[in-house]
């Protein structure tokens, strides 16, 4: 960049204003060419550092959200499961040796009542006999038989159920009993060694998630810095305009000195040595705003290699802690978990099963069973109320009425032995249907396979395992595109060797040919008007008429030109600059 002393003028140098106006044109050319390069490579970089930061916010998302944390929280969750399945498989053989165990009074329950009804029958038939059709004692008798047979197909129904409900329970105690040796066998070890593979794995992301996010960090800081130098590249489309112009003056100054009149020359030399002294001072100024800027150019450039270095840094950072335990080594030994612990869930899973359709069947069969046990328990009202109906019929006979009066005795007695054991049937059923509801985990989800939703956690995991490698991937080639674009455009737009002497020597020729007309005649004032109105047009920039303004001259009315015809400031055209 321009950081030399300005020379002394050589006063031996050819001072020749074309010359010196294909000079700065050269000089403003070569400018432009170095900048517009230098603009395209910083903006294939933005797009580079773009694609980085969008990759690291990727491995972000792999690493940090909901997903993979719900993958490993169900891990944990199985493993818990899996450690208390002792406690769940003892709990579930002492609910189905209860069911075993309270089948067996149930059927011996079961066989009294049928006993009962017997003897009601046959009570009934004593009745027809003791009344010999008399009374209407034969109807009564009929509808005995009809609740009697209500009451017999009922308690075998009952019977039926029960022998359903108890007979699954052998499979589930053969399949219960294999969990168990598979329980004995793996549990606790395969469980916790799940649970401490998934907490580790979870950990390791943890800390990837971490140097992730600090690479993204430094990415956007590169990715600022080379939006900042993109940026402060105008520096050089802005000083090629005010070469561009500084070149218009000089011809226009060449092309009033052409047509000048020799026999008057003063007045086209005033003029022409004002407007050099304006063209002098806008290549100064260009020359300070170039150098200001293509410093603080050349120090944003500079800046952003030792971020580039940073980030391979931190991805060391990871590569050094991963040694010897990489996420490859962690994925391999919670695959490993996961297949151990795949039979048990398998197992498991079978187990839960089949006590999830017993506990079915038995919901069913608990309906079905309070609907038969109601109707033997209207059965056996419908007895007391006929044998209460026979003692008064009796009472009324006289002593005709005494046998028959005996049956009824008989028959209440049997009603009250029926109702009994009808209770005892009823408290059996619900001790049951109570061993039945111990059969279910609590924590089992219907429908969920363990084995599949491990499998699901492990391909989750998987997933931002790629993605993660994926991104970290790309990270070096990336740095290294940006560190060689950098570089590539600082070399680019140091100038200085190739233009700095040239400009400084063109802008010294300049300041030694101008001379400042503060107050000219009206003949110069007439040649610089014009002039000056022309150049003040091509302006672009407000740092040009700024310095512009210093040479703007006082016509013989005292009224100050305007930089533009129509009265216009362009100041609106340049706000940026």
């Amino acid at each position: 960049m321009y950081v030399g002393d300005t020379p002394e003028p050589d006063p031996g140098a050819e001072l020749s204003l074309p010359a010196i106006e294909a000079s700065i044109t050269r000089i403003a050319a070569g400018l432009d060419a170095r900048f517009v390069t230098a603009g395209e490579a910083l903006a294939q970089a933005h797009v580079i550092v773009e694609q980085l930061v969008a990759e690291l916010e990727s491995v972000l998302n792999a690493l940090g959200r909901d997903a993979a944390e719900a993958a490993i929280a169900n891990m944990q969750a199985t493993a818990d499961r899996l450690e208390r399945l002792p406690q769940v498989q003892a709990a579930r053989r002492e609910g189905l040796e209860r069911i075993a165990k309270g089948a067996q009074p149930l059927r011996h329950q079961l066989g009294q009542v049928m006993r009962t009804l017997d003897f009601l029958r046959i009570c009934g038939l004593n009745i027809r006999v003791a009344a010999a059709g008399q009374n209407g004692f034969s109807a009564f008798a009929d509808t005995m038989s009809e609740r009697l047979d209500l009451g017999e197909r009922e308690i075998a129904g009952i019977g039926d159920d029960i022998e359903q409900l108890t007979a699954s329970i052998p499979a589930l105690l053969e399949v219960d009993s294999q969990l168990g040796e598979e329980c004995a066998r793996v549990i606790p070890q395969v469980p916790r060694k799940l649970a401490a593979d998934a907490a580790a794995l979870q950990r390791h992301q943890v800390e990837d998630a971490g140097r992730a996010a600090r690479i993204a960090d430094v990415a956007r800081d590169i990715r600022t810095k080379v939006g900042g130098a993109i940026g402060a590249m105008q520096i050089g489309d802005i000083t090629r305009q005010r070469l561009e112009h500084i070149a218009l003056g000089l011809r226009a100054v060449i092309d009033l000195r052409q047509q000048g009149d020799p026999a008057d020359p003063a007045p086209v030399l005033l003029a022409s040595g004002h407007v050099l002294a304006l063209l002098a001072a806008q290549a100064a100024d260009a020359i300070a705003d170039f150098h200001r800027d293509s410093l603080r150019l050349a120090e944003n450039l500079t800046g952003i290699a030792p971020s580039t270095a940073a980030l391979l840094e931190i991805k060391a950072e990871g590569a050094k802690a991963q040694a010897g335990d990489d996420k490859a080594a962690f994925l391999a030994a919670l695959e490993q978990s996961v297949a151990d612990v795949r039979a048990v869930t398998t197992k498991l899973r079978d187990a839960d099963a089949r006590a999830q359709r017993l506990g079915a069947s038995t919901s069913a069969s608990a309906e079905r069973l309070a609907a038969r046990l109601r109707i033997v328990h209207r059965v056996n009202e419908d007895v007391h109320l006929m044998a209460w109906n026979t003692d008064l019929r009796c009472y009324r006979l006289g002593d005709e009425g005494k046998a028959l009066a005996m049956v009824a005795s008989e028959i209440r007695g049997f009603a009250t032995t029926l109702a009994t054991v009808s209770g005892g049937i009823r408290a059996s059923v619900e001790t049951l249907v109570a061993a039945v509801s111990a059969l279910r985990d609590p924590d089992a989800v219907p429908g969920v396979d363990p084995a599949e939703a491990l499998a699901a956690s492990l391909a989750c995991i998987h997933d931002g395992a790629v993605r993660m490698r994926a991104g970290m991937d790309g990270l070096e080639a990336h740095a290294a595109s940006v560190t060689g674009i950098i570089d590539t455009t600082s070399r680019t737009i140091d100038c200085e060797a190739d233009f700095g002497a040239l400009l400084r020597q063109a802008a010294e020729q300049l300041a030694l040919l101008g001379v400042p007309c503060d107050m000219p005649d009206e003949a110069t004032a007439a040649l610089l008007a014009p002039l000056l109105d022309q150049l003040a047009r091509a302006y672009t920039m407000a740092s040009e008429r700024q310095v512009h303004q210093r040479f703007a001259i006082t016509p013989p009315d005292g009224v100050p030109p305007s930089p533009d015809k129509d009265g216009r400031d362009d100041d609106d055209d340049d706000g940026l600059f």
